[in-house]
């Protein structure tokens, strides 16, 4: 792997199946040679070490390393134990509902590698019947939720894709926030802001990392060249079920907006819901 300057890191928690998809789509668009995959297994209960083994085995994989950690440490403490085992200059982040579509990946990390401006590359998200999933974030403030939940202005609080009225519309555009679901970095950022904030256990530290990228001088960059597939929510689907999911994100919320702004904009969301609801019966 002398080559290799590309390290995917794959965290995994009982997700056998969606990782496995995760993985072949990898090996089917990318050459080996200028990568490795570093995969964290979080305690998982379910066949996920088996099946990777199997995978790696039966491929007589060389690049591709299994971590089994003890039990479930979390997203950002898993990529973070990922990271350390990186090799290569640069490091792509991504969760294991995720699957590559074409090989565009590369035209990432060499746009990464000559915009030093860029601290951060994402690409757009396609949902798995490739119409477009939203996985840029607007700054999460009171007043974007406020904008969107009373004033309906659609994205100035939750994710959306850049829209461009030009025929330059593929162009890469600097973005407040990407998805952590799928993101490159190099390894020298990654570095210098301290990798990914484990005070997050699951949520919010996408944010945390994107803003710590900002406060280096360095751009997020959504690059609407680059595809995935995002399975949206299976890594997490059996964390919790749909119905409480969103009580996970309020310890994150906690710490990355303060207790203050929180619960402010926790009560702009809840009082918009009353109200609108009560005036649709």
């Amino acid at each position: 792997m002398k080559g290799v300057n590309l390290s995917i890191i794959i965290p995994t928690w009982n997700t056998a199946d969606i990782t496995l998809k995760c993985l072949k789509t990898i090996y089917k668009f990318l050459s080996p040679d200028i990568f490795e995959i570093i995969i964290v297994n979080n305690a998982s209960t379910d066949d996920t070490v088996a099946e990777i083994n199997k995978f790696i085995h039966s491929l007589k994989i060389e690049n591709c390393k299994l971590i089994i950690n003890a039990s479930n440490l979390g997203f950002s403490k898993a990529n973070n134990i990922g990271a350390k085992q990186a090799i290569g200059e640069y490091l792509f982040f991504l969760n294991s509902d995720m699957e590559l579509v074409d090989k565009t990946l590369i035209d990432m990390v060499k746009y990464l590698e000559s915009n030093n401006d860029a601290g951060i590359v994402g690409p757009k998200f396609l949902n798995p019947d490739l119409t477009i999933q939203g996985s840029v974030i607007p700054h999460q403030t009171a007043l974007n939720a406020f904008k969107e939940y009373w004033l309906h202005n659609i994205g100035s609080y939750t994710k959306y894709t850049p829209t461009q009225n030009t025929p330059t519309q593929n162009t890469p555009t600097s973005v407040p926030n990407i998805s952590g679901g799928a993101l490159l970095i190099s390894k020298q950022n990654y570095d210098k802001i301290g990798g990914w904030d484990e005070r997050y256990f699951f949520y919010y530290e996408d944010l945390e990392l994107c803003r710590q990228i900002r406060n280096i001088s360095k751009q997020i960059i959504f690059y609407p060249q680059g595809n995935v597939i995002h399975r949206h929510g299976a890594s997490g689907a059996k964390i919790a079920n749909s119905a409480n999911q969103w009580r996970r994100l309020i310890p994150s919320s906690k710490i990355y907006h303060g207790i203050f702004q929180h619960y402010l904009i926790f009560f702009i969301t809840w009082t918009s819901q009353k109200f609108y609801s009560f005036f649709t019966k």
